[in-house]
């Protein structure tokens, strides 16, 4: 059981780093084509929303994208869909740090389980949004559709770290109860 148990926790990790090759693989494109100081502005400005939102984090959803939308000249459409990729970008570096201090705070079974959910959640937000795209006239379908990846993305992240903020470490007593006999 032992074996079967170290081999499952060795296909949870090789899961998860897979899921997060997929996650991170388009934000990658976006970032690689971004300076980065663009995407350290980015991430300071998400940071910065997030800390003045108190509990209400949710509502830093799309603020990086709604500012880039705005100060974006030329065609308004092709501007929201790269901006919404470019807050994308920023949601799954959160996503991935969360991911993994999720897996580093779990058992072997409980890895496996996190790592098989977050294929299957890849795989769900990616035909997800795909639907809500084919639903739009065809000008709007790249916009629909990389705003669906930023909310999921986001959504997704914001769930996992207060996931993690929420464990606590095991506290050991200082004076562990000693067992008469």
């Amino acid at each position: 059981m032992m074996v079967t148990m170290t081999r499952l926790g060795i296909l949870a990790f090789g899961l998860l780093a897979f899921g997060l090759a997929a996650m991170t693989a388009g934000g990658a494109g976006a970032q690689s084509a971004r300076s980065s100081p663009e995407l350290s502005a980015d991430r300071m400005q998400m940071v910065s929303c997030l800390s003045q939102s108190g509990t209400a984090a949710s509502s830093c959803i799309g603020s990086v994208a709604v500012t880039c939308v705005r100060t974006a000249s030329g065609d308004r459409r092709a501007a929201e869909a790269d901006c919404a990729r470019r807050e994308e970008a920023v949601w799954r570096e959160r996503l991935t740090f969360a991911s993994v201090a999720v897996m580093r705070n779990a058992d072997g079974g409980a890895r496996g389980q996190f790592a098989a959910l977050q294929v299957a959640w890849e795989g769900y937000a990616a035909q997800k949004c795909a639907f809500y795209g084919s639903m739009q006239p065809s000008a709007r379908v790249a916009g629909m559709q990389a705003g669906c990846m930023l909310r999921e993305v986001a959504s997704r992240s914001l769930e996992l770290e207060r996931m993690v903020g929420q464990r606590s470490p095991v506290r050991r007593p200082s004076n562990p109860p000693s067992i008469i006999r």
